[in-house]
This record gives structure tokens, sequence and C-alpha cells, in this order.
């Protein structure tokens, strides 16, 4: 696209070069002896980029998620669950955006996309406060483990009943509690 209005190739690469990374995609967040990344993946497709992405350097991935309400997307949610079961070691499901939907009940249609897992707490959790769900996977990670949180990336709120939102950053909330449990710096 760019050769349509005559850059070269050179230019746009040092361009790139010249971006560390983009907020909210796979953006890894403080430095520990564990990984954390915030990614904005809310599709099927990207989701499963995400894990197929981070599985193979984690000793164990640590998946947070949710999905969407306001009545959207619906279809895709059990998928979620389907690809959280196939790629995490441990599950939190968490609120997202409920808008005006029931956060419990968007969590139950992830769920319905697990074949293998019942409700235990060796797999898979639901904690409906999203900073408590962050906290659990902080307090679960060990060396060499990956906490991937999915579904907000960079957005600064969450969406709730009545057209309201929640300030809100995943990356804040993270690097709050690092600092709050006392987990050090490598």
């Amino acid at each position: 696209m760019v050769k349509n209005y005559g850059v070269s190739h050179e230019i746009v690469q040092k361009a790139l070069d010249k971006i560390k990374n983009i907020p909210g995609r796979l953006e890894f967040v403080g430095n520990r002896d564990f990984k954390v990344v915030v990614d904005y993946a809310h599709t099927p497709g990207s989701l499963e980029a995400v894990y197929k992405t981070l599985k193979p350097q984690a000793k164990n991935l640590i998946c947070v998620l949710g999905a969407a309400g306001g009545g959207r997307d619906k279809w895709k949610r059990p998928i979620f669950g389907k690809l959280a079961e196939k790629h995490c070691d441990h599950i939190i499901l968490t609120n997202e955006d409920p808008y005006d939907e029931n956060p419990l009940e968007i969590m139950e249609d992830i769920e319905r996309g697990f074949s293998q897992i019942q409700n235990s707490n060796d797999k898979f959790q639901k904690i409906l406060d999203r900073r408590e769900a962050i906290k659990k996977a902080l307090t679960l990670a060990k060396k060499g483990d990956i906490i991937v949180i999915t579904g907000k990336g960079s957005e600064t709120s969450i969406a709730v009943a009545g057209g309201k939102k929640i300030p809100w950053s995943d990356r804040d909330v993270v690097l709050e509690l690092l600092e709050e449990l006392g987990i050090r710096k490598q």
C-alpha cells in the first residue's frame, strides 16, 4: 500500500523499527520471574493467535478472560471457552464489559465451551471482580509462567448497565497489584 504513495521499503522499515510495542497488544507488563501479558484479543481468531504465541514460551499459561455483553457476539463465548480449555493450563473467567447483561451468565456462556473441565480450582475458576481475578492469577504464577489477560487491552473503562463506564486499565491494575502483593522485579 505504501508503495502506491512512493514510500520506499527502507523508510517503512526504519519507521517499523522504532515501534517498541503497541499498547494492549501482546503488551508485557512488569518484569518478574513470570511474565504478564495484556492483549485486546476479542475474537476467536485473535484469542487463539495470542494463546498459540505465548503457550510455547510458558511453563504454565494462566489465562484471565471474559467476553463482552450488550447482547452482541454471544456466539463466540463458548468458542472462547473451547480455546482456553485447549491452550491454557489455568483459566480464570471474569467480568469484561457486561453492559446490561448479567456478567455471571456471560461467564456461564464461556464455560459451555469446556468439554472436559469440571469446575475445580485445578483448571479453572470464576471470579466476577476483574481486579480479584487478576490478583488470583498473580498469586498462582510461578517462575517461567505467563499470565495473559485478554479482552480489554488498552481500553480505559469497563462498560456496565445503564450506559455507565467505570474507569479501568488492565495494565495499571497489574502494576498496582504487583506492588501491593510485594512481588519483586527480577
